[in-house]
């Protein structure tokens, strides 16, 4: 005899529960920003992201089709190693978004180039809804993503309203207290944008060797024909 399939109500109550004991797992969203700002995050000390260039040389490659005169925004710019490469490879409009205070003074410390780039100090709920419509060429993040929490989807709404094109380097599957796996194809491709291009940053060579993000996934986005705009 064959087993009787849960209803389609019983399915929604069943991914309820499961969804209200995950989130009792998670951290509540001011202690999660809470622990970005503070001076040296276990685990993620500003100082730490100075030295891994390759992964920013990786960055360029994956936008050398953009004109060196392109509006380019890092949401969660840290300590500002892929901006001053940036700089250094000739794009000069350069912003960031840093939620932390310490890692935004690194930046200054670290990479004087970076004297005319405007560096937002505050989180991405709080500095994205400042910027006009399509302010940017490109927006890009690398590991910020996936600390999003679940309740700032205004993050990649207001990512999306400003950018032309984007460019995410996210894992697929991190999922911890303060890491949610977001379906990054899924929610820009539902905001207007078009995949272009999508590789494992474990396939170029830059980053091939470096395991931490080896296992990541780079996804490259422009606005769909047509797309509307999304407030």
């Amino acid at each position: 005899m064959n087993k009787k399939q849960p209803s389609g109500f019983l399915k929604k109550a069943v991914a309820l529960v499961k969804d209200r004991q995950a989130r009792r797992l998670i951290d509540a969203r001011p202690d999660l920003h809470d622990f970005w700002r503070q001076p040296a995050p276990d685990g993620n000390v500003p100082s730490a992201y100075i030295a891994p260039v390759h992964r920013s040389r990786a960055l360029v490659s994956l936008i050398k089709d953009l004109p060196k005169d392109a509006a380019i925004l890092e949401v969660g710019c840290n300590v500002g190693r892929n901006l001053a490469f940036l700089h250094d490879s000739g794009y000069r409009n350069l912003t960031g978004i840093e939620i932390s205070p310490h890692a935004a003074r690194l930046l200054r410390e670290t990479y004087p180039q970076l004297v005319d780039a405007s560096v937002k100090v505050g989180a991405a709920e709080e500095v994205l809804p400042g910027f006009e419509d399509k302010r940017f060429d490109l927006v890009f993040t690398m590991a910020v993503l996936e600390h999003i929490h679940p309740d700032s989807t205004s993050v990649f709404e207001n990512m999306a309203r400003v950018a032309r094109s984007l460019l995410t380097i996210e894992p697929e599957r991190h999922a911890s207290h303060r890491q949610y796996p977001h379906d990054i194809r899924a929610i820009f491709t539902g905001l207007g944008f078009e995949l272009v291009h999508s590789v494992s940053m474990g396939e170029l060579p830059d980053t091939a060797d470096d395991p931490a993000i080896a296992q990541y996934f780079a996804w490259r986005f422009k606005e769909a024909a047509g797309a509307r705009r999304h407030v």
